[in-house]
């Protein structure tokens, strides 16, 4: 079986998370960078990942300061753009996985279930709460990763070819946070030890 490594785009900033319309800026910003960390947290001790690469322009990976994974630079073209570029730096022989960044619910032994059964197909998708959008998309073949994340990104691929993963015993994989609801039913599930500490 081929080994996974998960890239993860991340990007902070006073842009990010500009839905949680109540917090100010600042605030969205720490945020955005805990819900990373903790995500990247989870990965890292899946027994199913080999390692995590993580896109993100030079000020959001001081940020970060995350030992134990590789980093590629964000070439500032999107998200789509900034897992081609993950992907560039993949090792030989490796299955890749696009990550989302916001999953501070999520833990390693729930991405590992998802991990198992995307080798089930060369091609996979976990689709997010709401039944629209994307949260992890695997492919056994890095050439062949080819992401379609954006608006309705799960009927986008679906229509490339990837095989949806039935993800009803997934609600942490597919709680993304994008919405002042969502991170309540976030934090229902449990939230990372850094997200935990930006909220308080």
């Amino acid at each position: 079986m081929r080994p996974w490594w998960v890239i993860v785009p991340v990007r902070s900033g006073p842009g990010a998370k500009t839905r949680l319309a109540t917090l100010p800026a600042q605030t969205r910003a720490a945020i955005a960078l805990a819900f990373a960390h903790d995500t990247i947290t989870a990965v890292l001790a899946c027994h199913e990942v080999a390692g995590v690469i993580v896109v993100s322009d030079d000020a959001t990976r001081e940020k970060l300061q995350i030992p134990g994974v590789a980093f590629a630079t964000d070439p500032g073209n999107g998200l789509n753009g900034a897992l081609t570029a993950g992907v560039a730096i993949a090792p030989d022989g490796a299955g890749v996985v696009a990550l989302v960044s916001d999953l501070p619910a999520l833990t390693p032994d729930e991405l590992g279930r998802a991990l198992l059964l995307a080798r089930e197909s060369p091609r996979s998708f976990v689709c997010d709460s709401e039944g629209i959008g994307t949260t992890l998309l695997a492919s056994s073949d890095p050439a062949a990763l080819d992401p379609h994340f954006g608006e309705r990104s799960r009927a986008a691929h679906a229509a490339s070819g990837a095989v949806e993963i039935d993800s009803e015993e997934l609600p942490r994989l597919r709680r993304d946070v994008d919405s002042e609801v969502a991170l309540w039913d976030a934090q229902r599930l449990g939230v990372g030890a850094a997200t935990a500490k930006a909220l308080a």
